[in-house]
């Protein structure tokens, strides 16, 4: 049988990518491996060679010019490498006609044989890996149990397909979706191309199989559940909280949320699980994952810029005008390319002066980060108690639920199109 693993990543992460590769090879140097590049090379990018096995996603797609430049406008990096996932596979499957083939995250490195992937794939079409697999009446993750409710039940930091129809209907299917709705957006109950992925036993309950392995897609979001011991020199996969016996070797980890240039220099910092618990007999992988980054091509690229990111100009991209920009798209208002400075969009954003300096740089400000935000929410507080005086119980609690409509972005195109005052168009 003919097996293929890819990745997807900015140029950024193709070192990361490559670290990815090496590891896979090392236990599987019958797979063939490639990189898509959700990204574009300048010239200032050209001292920065591409491997011979990756592509540049525009390149091979067969995505449309105007679809490509909507897609990668509207989403960030993280929504845009991931809603062009089905293309990639069905890129994949045509050309090289695998029997099977796999997706990585970059930030994956496989310590073991993964021949019960592959073995699994031999009778399944579809292969999907569970963020967490024991029940806890008091539930002990760091993650909270909501943000599973957010982000899917499974993890698409990894994906097995087998090639076939049963793969084929759910590609179509999948890349439609994530046209227009890779978002990470809770108030849609959107989270990129991973939240759809809960529909699939459903829709293919005989052809879909749902890992229980512990060795599988070992990640921050199951650390509390997974304890690493070691025997017959090799890493083995115990339930930490039953204290339970397994045979699960330790495939793959998902070093998802952790600061690369941090392991560089031997520290652990993970960012998107707050208080994350680093238990004792995790720190062999975090050092050998520290080893093999310093020993990889990974400082050859971390510096380089995702060409998504910036206006035609150099002017950076905040996520505010992606969003604005979604919206004006959706409604038909804004048709050529988005990231021309002297395009529609640029120009509006600059005429109403909602383009400002530094914007893009608050994108990841929240109420956990900003300075003095006890203070300012004391001082929403009182101005909002007035307004319940003002206005009573009825019309204040109206107000509020309005409000909520107005915490997204996408709400205020009126402060580009001054038609938006006379017909709101507001939406949930």
């Amino acid at each position: 049988m003919k097996h293929i693993a890819f990745t997807i990543c900015a140029k950024n992460y193709v070192g990361l990518a490559q670290v990815l590769e090496k590891s896979l090879k090392h236990h599987h140097p019958e797979v063939e491996f490639f990189i898509l590049v959700a990204d574009e090379f300048d010239q200032s990018d050209s001292a920065y060679g591409l491997p011979n096995n990756a592509f540049v996603a525009r390149e091979v797609l067969g995505i449309n010019d105007d679809l490509w430049n909507e897609m990668s406008f509207k989403y960030d990096l993280t929504e845009f490498c991931t809603s062009i996932k089905p293309s990639c596979f069905k890129f994949l499957f045509r050309n090289f006609e695998p029997d099977t083939c796999i997706y990585f995250d970059p930030d994956i490195l496989v310590f073991n044989s993964l021949d019960s992937i592959l073995e699994i794939l031999r009778e399944k079409h579809i292969l999907l890996t569970p963020h967490i697999t024991t029940i806890e009446t008091n539930y002990s993750g760091n993650l909270a149990e909501s943000g599973f409710l957010f982000t899917g039940m499974f993890n698409l930091g990894f994906l097995g397909l087998k090639r076939g129809d049963v793969a084929n209907n759910m590609l179509d299917w999948w890349d439609k979706r994530l046209e227009d709705r890779c978002f990470v957006n809770r108030m849609e109950n959107f989270f990129t191309d991973q939240k759809w992925m809960d529909f699939l036993p459903s829709f293919f309950p005989n052809e879909i199989h749902i890992s229980q392995d512990l060795g599988l897609n070992f990640a921050p979001w199951n650390f509390y559940e997974r304890k690493l011991i070691q025997y017959d020199n090799m890493l083995h996969v115990q339930n930490r909280i039953r204290g339970e016996e397994t045979n699960d070797s330790l495939k793959f980890v998902h070093f998802s949320g952790f600061n690369y240039n941090a392991l560089l220099n031997d520290e652990v910092k993970q960012g998107n699980i707050p208080n994350l618990e680093i238990f004792p007999d995790l720190q062999n992988i975090f050092d050998t994952y520290s080893t093999v980054l310093k020993d990889s091509t990974l400082k050859d690229f971390i510096q380089l810029n995702y060409s998504y990111n910036y206006f035609s100009d150099g002017t950076p991209i905040s996520k505010t005008y992606r969003k604005l920009y979604r919206r004006w798209k959706e409604d038909g208002m804004v048709k050529d390319n988005p990231f021309l400075s002297t395009g529609k969009l640029f120009t509006t954003l600059k005429k109403q002066k909602v383009l400002v300096e530094n914007l893009a740089s608050s994108d990841k400000s929240t109420v956990a980060n900003v300075g003095g935000v006890e203070r300012k929410l004391i001082l929403v507080n009182k101005f909002l108690a007035l307004g319940f005086k003002l206005l009573g119980a009825n019309r204040f609690f109206m107000l509020v639920r309005l409000l909520r409509l107005y915490s997204k972005v996408e709400n205020h195109l009126y402060l580009l199109d001054k038609s938006y005052l006379r017909e709101p168009k507001i939406r949930d």
